[in-house]
This record gives C-alpha cells, structure tokens and sequence, in this order.
C-alpha cells in the first residue's frame, strides 16, 4: 500500500471522527435559559418545613420531584489571624464526622482553611465557581476581581434579570451582578448594577420613599436612598424618562401587567425594567397562605397587599421582559426574607416566606412549559446557606424552658428529623442557632443538562442522604456555576 493511499485513509478516518465528534457535541442538550433558584438560609429542614405547611407532605412541592436531587456544601474560606487566606480543595471543606458528632457540629468550622459562610460569599461562589472570604461580592480572596456567569452571559449575547425579596443591593443580588470588597457598601453596589451593568431586569426592595405600601413620613432630605444608587441615581431613574435605558416600575399593578405580557402576545414589553417594590425593607410574603382558604393568614393591611406585588408576579414580569432576546437569558430569583426568619428563629415567618419563594418556582416551570421547553431550559433550586440549625422537636429538651438552646442549660438528646404536618399548619421544630451553619443545603435541578450535575460530585455524606432521602453526594456551592456553564455550553 503507497503512502497516498495511506494517506487518503488517515484523512477519511480523521474527517470521520471529526464529524463524529461534532455531530456528539451537537446532540448535547445546551441550555439558553438558565434560571436560579435561591432560597437564603433554607437548609433540607426549613425546605422540609416549607412543604409541609403547603401540602402536608415531606418532599410535596414539585421542584422537590425535579429529576436531580442533591445537596451543596456552602463553606467559605477562613482568613487566619497573620492576613494569610488559603484553601485546597483536596484538603479543606466538608466534614461529615465534624457535622453529626453534637449539637456544636453544624456550627463548627470544618476544616483549617474554612468557616461558615456569609450570603456574599456564597453567591461570589455560585456566580464565579470560587470560594472566598465572608462580605466579598465576585472579589477572590487574594483581591482579584472575579468575571461572574452574568458577565459571560453579557458577552454570549444573552439577557440577565435579577429577581429578590430584599434589597436590590444586597448580597445575593448583588452576587448576581456587582463587585465590591464589602457587601455594606450598597449604594456602591446599587450605582453599579444601575448605571454600569447591561442587567434587562432588576426587581426588589430598597424603595426610599414607601414602605411596606405605605410613604414615609420624611422629607427628600432624610431618606434612605442607599440601597437605590443615592439620591441623584434615584432621581433620575425614578423619573422614568428613559434614564440608562430603563422602564421604571413600583407599584404592584405595574408589576402585575408586566406578568400578564406573556411571550404570545404582541405587545409593547419593555427592553429594561427596574422594578423597585414599594418597602424600603423586606418585600412581605402575600400571597404566603398554604393555598387552603381555610389557613389564609391575613396579617397584612390592604395598603400592603395593594401596593406589594408577590415574588411570583415579579418572576413572571422578569421572564416575559428576558424573553424577548432569542439568544437566551440568565435568570436569578431569590426568596432573601426565609433566612431573615430563620434568624428571629420564627417558624411561622420562615414557612410563609418559603410558600412565595415555592409559588415562584411553581409559576416559572409552568410558564417554560407554555412558552420554552425543558429542551432549552434548565432549572437550579438551592440555598446559599443554612440557618438557625433547625431539627424536629424533642433534639434537645428545654430545661430552663427559654425557648432557645444553650449547652450549659439544656440536655441534647439526638438529632430528629421535622416531624409531620398538617397543610396549613407549621410544622414542631427546634432551633438551635441564631445564625448560619455548615449544614448541607439541597440542590433540585430539571431541564437541558440537569445530568452535568453528578460532573461534580466532591463527597458523599450517608448520614444526610438517610435523614432528607437522597444518595448523600453532594457538590460545593461553587459548582453550581460549573453546572450552570456546562449546561448553557458558556465557558
């Protein structure tokens, strides 16, 4: 056989394998929409809490069935006393032995390098893949700037909306899309998401002038404008004549019109909204009922509930407004206010904040179901930590009858998983921290690429997966972004 004929069939064999390949990567699913699901400081017990105040079930929510569930570890990098701050991922992060040996596990750093983290650092390593150091926003923990998945989405030609129940500014919001050395720096922050970034939707509270629906008794002087870029930004964008691009809205029926703008409908949906809700703090849970008449919970005035809309009509306005871009969009909804609860160690807050937060969820599957597919949309649930170490009643008896565990006072008994509830009613736990934990977080993922999520595993936790009923396996916070990149096919 001559050398060209050797030749011939080397190039034909490469030409083949080179279709092949081509062809391979051509039928992997690749997600244009990619949505993300935050729910601060929910951990499996307060996930658990939250499904039972709504169906009466422990896993009854749909997104608890999507096809992939798991659990996060959301550790950060601990700076030691000499400035130096390191971390090895072969060597430092989740320890199971550490987590279930007592009541002081979940709270106890896991390992040298490590430390239970804060909201900043969490969402820098869901939006860039690296762990940092608490209050960071997408800064690493030597000082670089990191680029976030909204940035390369930015750059693939696709939309980014950032949805939340708390202020636009803060934390996790604001670790969708900003940067910045400290997360109290929100007027910062704020300037940057709405003067320098190319965000399509921008929702949440921060509102100077209202709250809770009703206007503040101040004049322009002395309110609040920290949370909306300062004063001079508030002015100009809230005058609504185009400033930066932006459509301006903060009235609920505002809100609700901008959902009701389905993608089927020809009309005029704005290229930009920022959406800055009437309360200056935290967006109130509306619609928090556990969708039975007879638990509706009416604690709000009619001023609220007129003025307030729900997480759901925004998520809805956030999709109709990012879908307008064929290329696809990046979308981040948080329920910020369960981990606000979770601190009061208020289980009844916590579970009416999680029903908006599961409503939200509910709304958009549907509407990918109406106007996207699975096949081009994928869909990540998590938490950016635990908190308030919640477990079942009768985990440690109450001996000085305080409501509340301290080491010294009371006798721990064992860990006990949340007991089971009645739809409507708040299920009987116990907290046993103020604070966040190390506890595993779950992660519930469905849509093109869900599978690039076992990509990823770092370890396997038996004791978890038999309390919440998964395999054990988990993946660190900052492989969600891996996910999320490997799914949309953006590197």
């Amino acid at each position: 056989m001559n050398k060209r004929v050797i030749g011939c069939m080397l190039a034909c064999a490469a030409l083949m394998f080179a279709v092949s390949v081509s062809t391979a990567n051509a039928d992997e699913p690749k997600a244009k929409n990619v949505i993300l699901f935050i729910a601060d400081g929910n951990g499996y017990n307060s996930d658990i809490m939250g499904s039972y105040w709504r169906t009466g079930e422990e896993f009854g929510l749909d997104y608890q069935k999507f096809p992939v569930k798991g659990a996060s570890a959301t550790f950060d990098v601990h700076k030691h006393s000499d400035g130096r701050a390191e971390w090895k991922e072969d060597e430092d992060g989740y320890s199971e032995k550490e987590f279930w040996k007592g009541p002081d596990g979940p709270n106890a750093r896991p390992h040298t390098n490590c430390q239970t983290t804060d909201s900043a650092a969490s969402a820098t390593a869901l939006n860039t893949g690296k762990k940092t150091l608490g209050g960071r926003l997408n800064i690493s923990m030597t000082g670089e700037r990191l680029e976030n998945f909204a940035e390369k989405n930015f750059k693939a030609g696709r939309s980014v909306g950032i949805v939340t129940t708390a202020q636009i500014s803060h934390a996790t919001p604001a670790g969708a899309s900003a940067h910045n050395m400290n997360r109290g720096n929100y007027e910062e922050i704020s300037k940057e998401q709405i003067n320098d970034l190319p965000i399509s939707v921008l929702m949440g509270a921060g509102h100077p002038v209202y709250n809770n629906g009703k206007k503040i008794d101040k004049n322009a002087d002395e309110l609040n404008y920290q949370f909306v870029g300062g004063r001079e930004v508030w002015e100009k964008v809230s005058a609504n004549d185009g400033y930066k691009g932006w459509t301006f809205i903060d009235d609920r029926p505002d809100f609700a019109s901008l959902a009701a703008m389905t993608p089927d409908k020809k009309e005029d949906v704005p290229k930009k909204v920022l959406g800055v809700v009437r309360t200056n703090g935290d967006v109130p849970p509306i619609d928090g009922d556990a969708d039975d008449p007879e638990s509706m919970i009416k604690r709000f005035t009619k001023e609220t509930v007129d003025a307030i809309p729900s997480l759901t009509e925004m998520t809805l306005g956030a999709l109709n407004v990012l879908a307008q871009n064929e290329n696809g969009f990046y979308l981040m909804v948080e329920g910020g206010n369960i981990d606000h609860a979770n601190h009061a160690n208020n289980a009844a807050n916590s579970v009416l904040e999680h029903a908006g937060f599961s409503k939200a969820i509910d709304a958009a599957c549907d509407w990918i179901e109406k106007y996207s597919s699975w096949d081009e949309t994928i869909v990540i649930v998590t938490a950016d930590h635990e908190t308030g170490q919640i477990w079942g009643a009768g985990t440690f008896d109450d001996d000085n009858d305080d409501g509340k565990w301290k080491a010294k006072d009371d006798t721990f008994n064992e860990f006990m998983p949340v007991p089971a509830s009645a739809k409507g009613k708040v299920p009987d736990v116990q907290y046993m921290s103020g604070g966040h934990t190390n506890a595993l977080v779950p992660v519930f993922i469905k849509g093109a690429g869900a599978d690039s999520y076992y990509k990823f595993i770092r370890g396997e936790d038996k004791t978890a997966g038999k309390f919440w009923k998964f395999d054990g396996k988990y993946i660190y916070n900052s492989d969600i972004y891996n996910i999320m990149s490997a799914a949309s096919g953006i590197k």
